[in-house]
């Protein structure tokens, strides 16, 4: 096989579907996992040859070091690195979580700017994975933030992907320059100079959100002097233009301190001083895809399993359902003359006939998780015209095993009684 072409599979274990992207160092392929009943999986690929091809190859090394010790559902999980002898060296391999949906560079490429309430919610979520990295000791810094790199998954979530110029070593300015990484455009001056901060994450966020309201690359808005002129007219109000203003000040002291600060900003300060549990139920207008029929009903679909997956919560909603699963659940159902059956089929129409209700009569929301009791069940707090609401689900442990208190997630309310709602995350 020649360096073109594509392999029918890496090791016996993965069978490639197809190529998802390619560069100068390597691939990535989609690829299914002949272990875990086809389960899809992103396979990164590196080739070092040469000075430059070593210099990658730390930089992959890194990424894998990094991605492996974090745990968050807008980031993808590490499953294993592979190591292949070939005629000129070794390929080396991340095998990783694929995450299926949409790049907001391909969305943006449509040609028509995206609709600045859907944007609010992804931004929302964006800023919710930088905490998350940022907050880490020492901090995770992606550095190379952009359209490409941001992955809308089909719930509408957003997931950061492709973590090559990942760093994991905050250095002050006295302390040293670093490798220069990132992308013309979405990359602030002290990148270029080969220092970074969490507040050069927060720039490139600024310029993609800038790229994705305007429809419009955002070197076409650098004035003098470098700086990036916002148009006074930028869809989406003077609140999300001020904070996208700010966040692609030249200077990193004059951008916001943190990604909660400018999460704070963009929620208008109706939370508490201090609070990290009240998110305006105001901002639901933005939760587009529980708006659509078509999305929600996939949704529903997803959220309301049947009886094979109340017997096993574990399997993902996007995952088959493993034929060992099939035959122990049949076992069971022998064993106990059809009552593990019965049970499983009350549970999941009780879980289903719950979800319609809601998804009839709920209004959506952004709700902050507090925590959970240590079997499955989760306390979250939204604000309702200014009054904290608080509830409790227990979801799929398939989607809620990456949740840290802190973390957004959409739900539905019923604005009468007690105000009971539900999560409706599918990711």
């Amino acid at each position: 096989m020649t360096d073109d072409e594509i392999p029918e599979e890496i090791t016996e274990r993965y069978a490639v579907r197809s190529l998802l992207g390619q560069g100068s160092f390597g691939r990535t392929y989609l690829a299914s996992d002949r272990q875990r009943e086809g389960r899809l999986v992103a396979i990164k690929q590196l080739r070092a040859e040469g000075e430059e091809g070593w210099k990658r190859h730390e930089l992959f090394e890194r990424e894998v070091a990094v991605l492996g010790a974090l745990r968050h559902h807008g980031i993808p999980e590490v499953y294993e690195q592979l190591r292949v002898p070939r005629a000129r060296g070794e390929d080396v391999y991340l095998v990783m979580e694929y995450i299926e949906g949409e790049s907001l560079a391909a969305i943006a490429g449509r040609g028509a700017p995206m609709d600045p309430a859907r944007l609010l919610t992804l931004l929302l979520g964006l800023l919710e994975i930088l905490d998350y990295l940022h907050t880490r000791a020492p901090p995770v810094l992606h550095r190379d933030i952009k359209p490409a790199n941001v992955i809308v998954r089909p719930g509408g979530s957003p997931a950061l992907v492709d973590f090559g110029a990942v760093r994991n070593v905050f250095k002050r300015p006295d302390e040293g320059g670093s490798t220069v990484v990132g992308t013309h455009g979405y990359m602030p001056f002290e990148q270029y100079m080969g220092q970074a901060s969490p507040a050069s994450d927060l720039y490139a966020v600024g310029a993609t959100f800038l790229h994705l309201l305007t429809g419009r690359s955002p070197a076409e808005f650098v004035g003098e002097g470098g700086r990036i002129e916002v148009p006074a007219d930028l869809p989406g109000g003077p609140l999300l233009g001020g904070v996208i203003t700010r966040l692609l000040a030249p200077a990193a002291s004059d951008r916001y301190a943190s990604a909660r600060a400018t999460r704070d900003a963009l929620l208008g300060g109706v939370a508490e001083p201090g609070s990290r549990a009240l998110v305006p139920a105001t901002v639901s207008s933005s939760l587009a895809p529980l708006l659509d029929p078509q999305q929600r009903d996939r949704r529903l679909r997803e959220l309301a399993v049947g009886p094979v997956r109340v017997m096993f919560p574990n399997l993902r909603p996007s995952d088959p359902v493993p034929a060992a699963y099939m035959l122990g659940f049949v076992l069971l159902a022998a064993i106990s003359f059809g009552l593990t059956l019965f049970i499983a089929y009350v549970q999941a129409k009780q879980r289903e006939g719950r979800l319609r209700y809601f998804f009839r009569e709920g209004r959506p929301a952004l709700a902050r998780l507090l925590g959970n009791d240590g079997r499955g069940v989760w306390t979250y707090e939204f604000v309702v015209d200014g009054v904290p609401r608080r509830g409790a689900d227990a979801p799929l442990p398939s989607i809620a095993r990456r949740w840290h208190p802190g973390d957004t997630v959409q739900v539905l309310y019923v604005p009468v009684g007690d105000f009971d709602s539900a999560i409706v995350e599918t990711a």
